[in-house]
């Protein structure tokens, strides 16, 4: 057999030989090549393939190290994803990381712990969406390893990356009465996960015998399909994240787990309090006819955007925006820093208390 992957969405499970049939070392050849594949990199001094690989970081760079796990059964279901596109989402879940903090992606390193039974075919696929997402990053597969596991599939991507000394965004750099601003729509990943669980893999299909659908089924399908897209294709913000760096932010974190529980880190580490304002709450277009009155819990507590949230002087507000590039997601402002210590949601702008929503980012809870 040669060391090409299986075409994209194949699916899991569909043929090929197992792990315990190939045999570690020759998994980890496979592997390898993948990586090789998409390209070392000039700062490679040694690559994928030896005990360690051995990088050459930019003069005076920072050194950014993130790390991050997802788990068949917790973070995702065979029948949800293919293992190309799964490859990628556990790359782009990790590069968040790197997109909080400002900073370039440089390197990744990949380990995948997986049953004997497991297809090769499956993990070179994964493979294969890890080195393209790479690519498309800016970074590099460095190496990794391979661990049999009696359990589900596991895949733990480390990342790496730099900025200049001093750049980083930071969660405890926040003061009262700076204003929180995030970039994109919030609640799109939880409307996604919403679809998954009640069983919907696509668009909904027009009806038949309809050569041109009514716009409103044309409307529904194309959201259903972003929705989706929110949550098993997601972006890192690499790019807002340097953006905010080089327009002078210095307080930042990732979407990962909802507004609630992200703002409420920054107030933890920043040692003050925050409020956000519902009504400016960017809601991914469309999740207000899918969920009705719980938009609310997806917006702000169903987590998995991977958006930005950003604390900003009052007073550079404007330049900020004024100055942000425009092919990057919008910011929006949301509410903002206080002192004391705790979360408040308001209705709007120095407007009513309203309850906070449950937090429901936890996996495979309903939004």
């Amino acid at each position: 057999m040669d060391d090409a992957s299986p075409p994209p969405g194949h699916g899991f499970d569909t043929g090929g030989l197992t792990v315990q049939e190939v045999g570690e070392t020759e998994l980890l050849r496979r592997l390898t090549a993948v990586a090789r594949r998409h390209g070392d990199g000039d700062r490679l001094v040694v690559a994928s393939g030896d005990d360690a690989a051995v990088w050459r970081p930019p003069g005076g760079a920072g050194i950014v190290i993130s790390q991050d796990a997802i788990v068949e059964g917790e973070d995702f279901l065979r029948s949800w994803i293919d293992p190309e596109a799964l490859g990628r989402r556990a790359l782009a879940v990790a590069l968040s990381d790197l997109a909080a903090m400002g900073a370039r992606p440089a390197l990744c390193l990949v380990t995948l712990c997986a049953p004997g039974t497991s297809r090769i075919d499956d993990l070179l696929a994964i493979q294969e969406g890890i080195g393209a997402a790479a690519s498309e990053a800016g970074c590099r597969v460095a190496g990794g390893d391979v661990s049999a596991i009696a359990g589900p599939l596991v895949i733990d991507v480390v990342v790496v990356g730099t900025l200049d000394p001093g750049r980083a965004l930071r969660r405890d750099r926040g003061r009262p009465g700076d204003l929180l601003v995030v970039t994109g729509c919030l609640g799109g990943a939880a409307a996604g996960l919403r679809l998954l669980l009640e069983g919907r893999r696509e668009p909904v299909p027009a009806p038949h015998g309809r050569a041109h659908p009514p716009a409103e089924v044309l409307a529904a399908a194309d959201a259903e399909a972003r929705w989706l897209g929110r949550q098993l294709r997601p972006r890192a913000r690499l790019a807002e994240g340097q953006a905010l760096v080089r327009l002078g932010v210095a307080c930042a974190g990732d979407l990962s787990d909802g507004l609630i529980v992200d703002v409420g880190r920054i107030t933890d580490a920043s040692g003050c309090a925050a409020e956000i304002w519902l009504e400016s709450v960017p809601a991914e277009p469309g999740i207000h006819t899918l969920l009705g009155a719980a938009w609310v819990d997806a917006a702000l507590g169903g987590g998995e955007d991977f958006e930005l949230v950003a604390a900003v002087a009052a007073e550079r507000l404007d330049g900020l925006l004024a100055r942000w590039p425009g092919g990057l997601a919008p910011l929006h402002v949301v509410g903002r820093l206080t002192a004391g210590s705790g979360l408040r949601l308001l209705d709007r702008r120095d407007g009513q208390d309203v309850p906070l929503p449950p937090v429901a980012s936890r996996h495979f809870r309903q939004p």
